[in-house]
């Protein structure tokens, strides 16, 4: 009760600085024009973006805070910070900071929401990784907190600011793959595991890593931290991990970027056993004009990485990290596959993201990857887990409600 009166008393304050606009943004920055940030949460994906932002914002940017709960991350994330900056394991501390202007919000999902909603309530913009919430009803909330400001907050999902990808979104609305049909989203990597790598190297502050999650264990465990993407207590497994990204892709090009109507979803561990997370899935998603498939295997590597396939009655649409690849119907033998009517080579950089989102901080414009963007993409992989748990298929009213069946 403690810790809630604690917050409650921290947003109140800090929230009275209230939203900035573009002008006041300038002020904020002073007279070396620095995007002044703190991370929170700096593991491994965390540290990659921080590169991004230093490559991208160069002498633009700084990072001048750190809140991370274990001991060699925070040395790490050091590096990549400006000299003397701020060490933390309470991530309010960094958002009480006036000097501070955005947000790099990269924890484990479970902490996804209250981080947002703290920092957007502290007058900060926000670079929030996917997935955007740990749960429909958690993304819901982000939605709404963040629109009750004025406050930037951009979705790491950088497949919205990829150039490939906004080019093949352009071949569908011109038509050129017709009428959809189905449409395959896959993910095959070889990931085996070796726990005995996962050993602590320093101070951890177990409590503050658990935070809101339903299981509370006295002792620090290993594999819960180190792949905390295993276990559905932090996250929403490689469904949402990697579902996001794709099932955007999918909703983006053929529905208006709306979530599906209904999923149903098998799945198993066949490598990761130590997790309650399914490794190897399949789920299948109803649209109102085209049906879906996700499935990930991480114990094959099978065309390795990810791939997307658009099935349309005119031409069929492959995107991959090579670029794209637009084939027209029919296929025939033996000429197969037929030759191509539109390619694109390239793959998905996340520095036009960065670059996005910082220019969003200073113009005080939407960035390519909003709140409302993050929920959508996030909601299909989401009632597909429900599915999986359930053993059944769960559908989404048009007004939010979900029913299993």
């Amino acid at each position: 009760m403690a810790e809630q009166n604690s917050r409650r008393t921290f947003i109140k304050q800090a929230g009275a600085a209230g939203a900035l606009t573009a002008a006041s943004y300038s002020r904020v920055l002073g007279a070396n024009d620095r995007i002044q940030m703190a991370i929170v949460g700096a593991g491994g994906r965390g540290r990659n973006v921080m590169e991004n932002f230093n490559k991208i914002g160069a002498g633009k940017v700084e990072y001048i805070a750190i809140a991370e709960v274990y001991e060699p991350n925070q040395a790490q994330a050091a590096k990549l910070s400006r000299e003397g900056a701020k060490v933390t394991v309470d991530y309010r501390d960094v958002l009480n900071m006036k000097d501070v202007v955005a947000i790099h919000n990269a924890t484990p999902d479970h902490w996804h929401m209250q981080v947002v909603i703290d920092s957007v309530a502290a007058g900060k913009d926000v670079y929030t990784e996917k997935p955007f919430a740990l749960t429909i009803e958690q993304g819901k909330q982000i939605v709404k907190a963040v629109r009750g400001t004025k406050q930037v907050v951009q979705v790491g999902m950088q497949r919205r600011s990829s150039e490939m990808v906004r080019g093949a979104k352009k071949l569908i609305e011109d038509g050129v793959l017709g009428e959809i049909a189905i449409a395959r989203a896959q993910w095959y990597w070889n990931r085996p595991v070796d726990p005995s790598k996962w050993k602590f190297r320093g101070n951890l502050d177990w409590e503050r890593f658990q935070g809101p999650a339903k299981k509370h264990y006295a002792q620090p465990e290993p594999a819960r931290f180190f792949s905390w993407r295993s276990f559905f207590d932090y996250n929403g497994g490689h469904m949402t991990d990697q579902g996001t990204h794709l099932m955007d892709v999918i909703q983006w090009f053929c529905n208006d970027g709306k979530p599906p109507k209904s999923a149903v979803c098998q799945g198993m561990n066949t490598i990761h056993t130590h997790g309650d997370v399914p490794d190897t899935f399949s789920a299948v998603f109803e649209y109102p004009k085209f049906m879906a498939t996700w499935t990930l295997c991480y114990a094959n590597s099978y065309e390795d990485a990810w791939k997307i396939t658009i099935q349309g009655k005119k031409a069929t649409m492959v995107l991959d990290d090579d670029g794209y690849r637009v084939y027209p119907e029919v296929w025939k033998r033996p000429n197969i596959p037929p030759a191509l009517a539109h390619e694109f080579k390239g793959g998905i950089p996340t520095d036009p993201h960065v670059a996005n989102f910082l220019d969003c901080i200073r113009s005080r414009k939407e960035p390519n990857a909003p709140v409302e963007v993050g929920h959508n993409a996030v909601t299909g992989p989401h009632l597909a887990n429900l599915a999986l748990k359930s053993k059944c298929r769960v559908t989404l009213s048009d007004d939010g409600v979900i029913a299993m069946k």
